[in-house]
């Protein structure tokens, strides 16, 4: 028998979905012309821009967060891991950039275009993440990584202190935001850039999928939310806003309008996001974990993973037509933003159809 929307949310964490959802949003609009608008743009409306943009790149850690709070409480072996988890993201990876693939393949030959189209070159695509357009599924080839690595983790994670904790997170502010800062004013002044040794690493501080997981799992299951002081919450969400003001200033200093800098505090952002969001759906607003409103966000966020996957699938064949209706009376912000509720209704109504069949039910 299937698990009722009322048993569902029982068993689940419904501030977690709330963050699945946002962060999906975020990841589809990530994609789209919105997202580099202040590229393009001039004055306060650049600036706009960039606060967006750097608010939307939260979008993974968020995501792996996520994952940490959920799996790194948990005790498995690794033939257990291999088994239910690992073999499930592989078999997404080639369901969905077959997918991918053939999809490319019909529309080049839509458009009387050549497109080779072998076994060889599909499974060395796979390896490599080289196939057309499939970019977006990095996340997949760096959370199999972390699932790789699960039981090890999970060990580590229930033996993490606070001094742990503040280490990583000092380690990674260091290594990922004051040194591309020191980098990017020595530049600006005139002398060299500053890097650190090629042999230099420290995987756990500063590898996504391991860091975020890490981070997610330590303030969900050590920070009692209810116990947060106004005091604390001050100097949290200073911290963050402070935090977007150097990402946009960096990113405007840079010059070369990339997207480098405005990763430099993501991991601040998406922790106080992620109390925040803990905060008002358990405590603050109790209304948005109970009844149907909590019912209808754990069934929506079941879909966001497959709505992450099919988003691409739109976008090949729709996006363009969408783009140029939905500009003709819409500012480009605004269509992206339309975009991304387009893809998550319909990506979300395509997998709860998929997810009725007995092999998508399993690894969506």
């Amino acid at each position: 028998m299937g698990i009722s929307l009322q048993e569902q949310r029982r068993t689940k964490k419904v501030y977690c979905e709330w963050i699945r959802l946002i962060a999906c949003f975020f990841v589809i609009f990530n994609h789209l012309k919105g997202y580099v608008l202040f590229r393009n743009a001039s004055g306060i409306k650049q600036a706009f821009y960039m606060v967006i943009s750097v608010i939307t790149k939260i979008n993974v850690p968020l995501f792996f967060m996520v994952s940490g709070a959920l799996l790194l409480k948990k005790q498995e072996d690794i033939v257990t891991v291999l088994k239910k988890r690992v073999s499930r993201i592989c078999l997404v990876i080639l369901l969905f950039e077959l997918g991918i693939y053939t999809e490319c393949r019909l529309y080049a030959l839509a458009r009387g275009e050549e497109y080779e189209f072998t076994v060889k070159r599909f499974l060395y695509g796979v390896f490599e993440r080289s196939l057309d357009e499939t970019g977006a599924y990095w996340y997949l080839y760096a959370y199999l990584g972390f699932l790789f690595l699960l039981p090890l983790m999970q060990k580590l994670a229930g033996q993490m202190s606070r001094s742990d904790f503040y280490t990583l997170f000092t380690l990674h502010f260091v290594l990922l935001s004051l040194l591309p800062v020191c980098d990017l004013l020595l530049r600006r002044a005139g002398y060299d850039g500053l890097s650190t040794a090629e042999e230099f690493s420290v995987p756990l501080a500063t590898t996504a999928a391991f860091f975020y997981p890490l981070t997610g799992y330590y303030i969900d299951h050590t920070i009692d939310i209810r116990t947060v002081s106004r005091k604390k919450w001050a100097g949290l969400m200073t911290a963050a806003f402070v935090g977007i003001g150097i990402s946009c200033l960096c990113v405007y200093a840079d010059g070369s309008m990339g997207e480098v800098y405005l990763t430099l505090f993501d991991y601040l952002l998406a922790a106080v996001v992620f109390l925040l969001i803990k905060y008002m759906v358990s405590v603050r607003l109790p209304a948005l974990s109970s009844g149907r409103m909590a019912e209808s966000v754990c069934f929506m966020g079941s879909l966001t993973f497959g709505i992450y996957l099919l988003d691409h699938y739109f976008k090949l064949v729709l996006y363009s037509g969408y783009e140029t209706f939905a500009e003709s009376f819409l500012p480009s912000l605004f269509a992206s933003f339309g975009w991304c509720a387009v893809s998550m209704f319909l990506g979300g109504g395509v997998t709860w159809i998929l997810k009725k069949l007995p092999l998508f039910r399993k690894i969506l």
